[in-house]
């Protein structure tokens, strides 16, 4: 999937963005499509019970690994591309909605969805997290070193607890809700730093 964010390099950040993440979304219908399996098996079924653990958890584990970030807030103003910045709302757009949804039917729905049914748990975590995490190097590839490591390593958190409760729960609203979460703290990091606060 790396080779296909570098094709849309010449577009804007955003419609890149959009068209990077809804590959990810069309082409993890269309896999699961040709594997003849139940949708359910990919994650595609209604289960709250564990949600409100999975965001607190998220909310907890992104708020700590913000920390950086509030104390040094040269850290938070790299963490988001210059073209994707300069539209508040298209910014939250990609961030809390259509980001958490188009890449965790990828990374929780088709990858670690396989995984499990091959009957590799530990495996269905790790795999996905560790792509996941390497996955957000190439838009933030112009951070400063330090905002990118804090950004791959926010980005393995996030996916290692996303990948246990897509485990334990069976349900990609777990994950979805943990992306959000993530997003969401790193926003108002975003914005904190970028209004000086």
């Amino acid at each position: 999937m790396a080779w296909l964010i570098m094709a849309f390099t010449s577009m804007s950040m955003w419609v890149s963005g959009l068209a990077t993440q809804l590959t990810f979304l069309t082409a993890s219908l269309a896999i699961m499509k040709l594997l003849n399996r139940s949708w359910s098996e990919f994650g595609f079924k209604i289960k709250r019970l564990g949600l409100l653990k999975a965001s607190i958890i998220s909310l907890a584990a992104s708020s700590v690994l913000a920390l950086p970030a509030l104390l040094w807030p040269e850290l938070g103003r790299t963490q988001a591309p210059a073209d994707l910045t300069e539209n508040l709302f298209v910014l939250v757009a990609l961030s809390l909605l259509v980001g958490p949804i188009c890449e965790e039917v990828f990374f929780r729905g088709l990858l670690q969805g396989y995984l499990l049914l091959k009957g590799h748990e530990r495996l269905s975590i790790a795999v996905p997290a560790l792509l996941f995490s390497a996955v957000h190097a190439i838009p933030f590839s112009s951070s400063g070193f330090m905002a990118l490591l804090l950004i791959l390593l926010g980005a393995l958190v996030l996916s290692l607890i996303a990948g246990y409760f897509r485990a334990m729960e069976g349900s990609l609203l777990h994950p979805i809700a943990i992306h959000f979460w993530f997003n969401f703290t790193g926003f108002i990091i975003y914005l904190a730093s970028a209004l000086h606060i």
